[in-house]
């Protein structure tokens, strides 16, 4: 019988937080905001060998290059060791890169009020929930009529801006269908929020 091997990573630091948080928030992410969280590329190996990280290859400008993610381990040790819940499920490295570029750019106070997709459909559904227990029955079906056909999608992101207005972003792909986009446009006006889109 084959013996483990020991783990690589046996104590996390502010720096690997702050990454499992961006990882955790935007899918994808690259070995510079890695690299900016404080992670040094040894630490970023050690990680991808503990199996917490997946380092994914993906062709840019007919090259290929590596990002990386949270694997299932990688998850679950955030949401045991910072509480880390409704992760966002990463898609393509493209599209992932382009959220994690804007959530980098953000000042630290608007990545803490990072909100990931997941847990945007999660609190609307609470909303939902709420106007039921309310006795709002019309409007609560309405709403969840509106999810199930699609007519309402979430933005990849929503955070708080400077002047402590909410602001969804999206990221717009080639794939992306008109029906899809104004679902999206619907819900971010329906909740009254600024709307950034950015085509990649």
């Amino acid at each position: 019988m084959a013996r483990r091997s020991k783990r690589l990573v046996t104590q996390f630091f502010t720096r690997d937080r702050l990454a499992f948080t961006a990882m955790h928030r935007v899918g994808h992410v690259s070995s510079d905001h890695l690299h900016s969280c404080g992670l040094a590329d040894r630490r970023i190996q050690n990680l991808v060998r503990d199996g917490l990280v997946e380092k994914i290859a993906y062709k840019r400008q007919g090259k290929s290059v590596y990002c990386f993610k949270l694997s299932k381990l990688g998850r679950e040790t955030a949401a045991r060791l910072w509480a880390l819940s409704y992760a966002y499920h990463a898609q393509s490295p493209i599209h992932d890169l382009a959220i994690a570029e804007k959530y980098f750019s953000l000042s630290e106070e608007s990545r803490k009020s990072w909100k990931t997709e997941t847990l945007i459909r999660k609190e609307f559904e609470d909303r939902i929930s709420d106007m039921r227990k309310e006795g709002n029955e019309v409007e609560a079906k309405l709403y969840q009529d509106m999810l199930k056909e699609n007519l309402l999608s979430m933005p990849d992101g929503l955070y708080i801006n400077s002047a402590g207005n909410e602001v969804g972003v999206e990221i717009i792909t080639n794939s992306y269908g008109i029906e899809e986009m104004r679902s999206k446009e619907t819900f971010v006006s329906m909740i009254g929020c600024q709307y950034e889109t950015i085509r990649v």
